[in-house]
């Protein structure tokens, strides 16, 4: 198990995460029907912001800013994800140093006290050329399966419809005896940084700046 941190008096465990998206999902959502019958979903309005060129995952949903950073990447291609901050809008000037940092990136101009989620997207985000905002309507249906938290999400983005479906658990093993359960272990595993550059075309750019912080850091 990996050590906790501490975050705002509430430890965290960082968790192994495995998703997949495609246009369609039927032939798993038809594996898990009879689960999935007798749950509701939920619709959420979110905000992704992507970092071109960095794999951290930050996400606005519920007025509140969460960033995750990718700590690791096991030989089967899970993911270890660990939450490293949370803060609710309007954000402090505080606030948005915490994120850009924790995005690896300098801190903004600021000229307001505190910044509204307009505000944050319309004049930090859009001002930084390493950052994109795609705004993501999800309809959620989470529940367990085989010991792991569990979701299928249709989702939009822009005019795009993409379905998900990812479990996650605080040990891989759980994770991968699912895949297995569901012969899903070959398929591999895509994050939701990655499926939404795909889907906005931003692959090219999000490849170009990796590799130019990758050459910048040999010199």
């Amino acid at each position: 198990m990996d050590a906790m941190t501490t975050q705002n008096g509430i430890e965290i465990v960082p968790r192994w995460e495995w998703r997949t998206f495609a246009t369609s999902l039927d032939g798993i959502e038809d594996r898990i029907a009879a689960i999935l019958g007798r749950i509701e979903p939920r619709t959420s309005a979110e905000i992704y912001v992507l970092r071109l060129g960095g794999p951290q995952n930050a996400k606005i949903r519920n007025d509140v800013l969460d960033v995750k950073h990718l700590r690791r990447v096991d030989a089967t291609g899970l993911e270890l994800w660990e939450p490293v901050l949370k803060a609710k809008f309007p954000l402090s000037r505080g606030d948005v140093a915490a994120a850009f940092a924790e995005l690896d990136l300098p801190p903004p101009k600021l000229g307001r006290e505190t910044y509204t989620i307009e505000q944050f997207i319309n004049e930090l985000i859009a001002a930084q050329p390493l950052l994109r905002a795609a705004r993501v309507v999800k309809s959620r249906r989470d529940f367990r399966l085989a010991g792991c938290t569990a979701e299928v999400v249709h989702l939009s983005v822009e005019s795009l419809h993409l379905e998900s479906f990812s479990l996650e658990h605080e040990e891989a093993g759980c994770i991968l005896e699912a895949l297995c359960d569901l012969s899903l272990i070959t398929v591999p595993n895509t994050n939701y940084p990655q499926a939404l550059k795909r889907a906005l075309g931003l692959e090219d750019e999000d490849r170009n700046y990796r590799q130019g912080a990758t050459h910048g850091s040999r010199n």
